[in-house]
């Protein structure tokens, strides 16, 4: 991870490492969609859930990560997408 993904999502890693027990329990081998310290919703395919992020959230960042997962996977949309980040 960067410090540049860190700084951005730092609220949402946080909540994922807090909660991932449950959510290995509850949403296993899902896509999970994190936005501050809210699971927004799961997901069967990084596709689907990166999609509703960018519906919900725009440019704004989010966390998209696979349920009990080691190596976080993030999505920033404005990165994703292959346009101009500012920080």
């Amino acid at each position: 991870m960067n410090k540049q993904q860190e700084h951005l999502l730092g609220t949402e890693i946080e909540f994922y490492e807090t909660n991932k027990d449950e959510f290995l329990h509850k949403h296993t081998n899902r896509h999970l969609l994190i936005k501050g310290r809210k699971l927004v919703g799961d997901f069967s395919t990084m596709n689907q859930a990166v999609g509703e992020g960018f519906r919900r959230f725009g440019t704004d960042p989010f966390l998209v990560r696979l349920s009990g997962e080691d190596t976080p996977t993030f999505t920033v949309p404005l990165l994703a997408l292959g346009l101009p980040f500012q920080s």
